[in-house]
């Protein structure tokens, strides 16, 4: 990553030390947002132990609209909890990643009907 790309309040956090990999893991909870929209990260990131963090301290939520564009994101228990506390609406991954699914099956598909020097040629 080139950081010259940042703005003069922009800062690189790299996860192969403890500070980097700490701001990685718990970003949803600091950032603000119309939307959260997770579309990667590890499944049960969000779970009944830790989901107040995505509450700010008048117990708003910090996104009042979570999209799971990521596989397990939310746990059930935690769902349901940031639903009935705090009111926070969450498109399920089943439903939001869609998406994912129908590109990761032509990826395979592609794979197996070109040549490879096609399939990088397109890729």
């Amino acid at each position: 990553f080139d950081p010259s790309k940042l703005n003069t309040d922009g800062i690189v956090h790299l996860a192969d030390n403890d500070e980097g990999a700490k701001a990685r893991n718990n970003m949803h909870n600091r950032l603000e947002a119309d939307a959260f929209v997770p579309a990667g990260g590890r499944p049960n990131t969000i779970d009944i132990h830790n989901y107040k963090h995505f509450l700010k301290p008048d117990g708003t939520p910090s996104s009042p609209l979570i999209v799971e564009g990521a596989n397990l994101f939310v746990t059930a228990e935690a769902r349901q909890k940031l639903f009935e506390e705090s009111g926070v609406i969450i498109v399920k991954d089943s439903s939001a990643n869609k998406g994912g699914v129908i590109t990761s099956s032509y990826e395979i598909i592609a794979a197996m009907l070109l040549s490879e020097d096609e399939f990088y040629d397109n890729k």
